[in-house]
């Protein structure tokens, strides 16, 4: 489990460094693991191995974003070579690059909801992929320019969904799918500490809930 919550830390490098000597072992045996199948030749980790509905709803992601938004399409192929499902905190999605991959909290959708959150999957996979493109082009995410990556991360988003939705949906996406200052100074101003506990308690009620989910379904 501690692979689990440890990956996500995006603003302290000293506390990268440390949490990847120490979470190498658990990570190369996730990675080992829990690998459930390929799309598109990116490769599918799955930290329960049963999620409902995982695979077609990625599957339908980026089949979605091939048809709407090659541009971008070929951004998440380029920038995204794993999609990985585990407890990842109140973030709810993260990039990890030193394995470029995408991490997500998947709730999984009923069979008849897969397109919705397909839809909801694939803007988060280029909200995701635009980190990583910056990374690539060595634009530093720090105190200074944090804000305004994050920003145009929100953007790009918003650019495909454009492409997707009607104005109407868009606009009620763009209200629960934006920049929050809050959430994020949140996040920014707590330790390294603060946050390996804040996932922790996470994936163990991800895990309880989980649990749940596979006792309804058995009765």
């Amino acid at each position: 489990m501690a692979v689990a919550h440890l990956f996500l830390v995006r603003s302290y490098p000293l506390a990268n460094i440390i949490t990847r000597v120490l979470v190498w072992p658990y990570e190369q045996w996730f990675l080992r693991t829990r690998k459930v199948g390929e799309v598109e030749g990116i490769v599918l980790i799955d930290y329960p191995q049963n999620t409902p509905f995982f695979r077609e709803t990625f599957a339908s992601a980026l089949q979605i974003l091939q048809q709407r938004d090659p541009r971008r399409h070929k951004r998440v192929r380029t920038h995204v070579r794993r999609i990985m499902n585990f407890p990842v905190g109140y973030s709810g999605a993260g990039y990890i690059h030193h394995l470029k991959a995408y991490a997500t909290s998947l709730q999984p959708p009923t069979e008849a909801a897969v397109c919705k959150e397909a839809i909801l999957q694939a803007s988060m996979l280029v909200h995701e992929a635009t980190h990583r493109l910056l990374y690539a082009r060595k634009i530093p995410y720090n105190p200074r320019t944090r804000e305004r990556i994050e920003q145009l991360c929100s953007t790009e988003e918003h650019r495909f969904l454009s492409r997707v939705l009607t104005p109407e949906s868009l606009a009620k996406v763009k209200t629960v799918r934006r920049y929050h200052p809050e959430l994020y100074q949140k996040r920014w101003s707590s330790s390294p500490w603060q946050l390996f506990k804040g996932r922790l308690r996470y994936t163990k009620e991800e895990d309880a809930r989980r649990k749940e989910r596979q006792a309804a379904q058995k009765t």
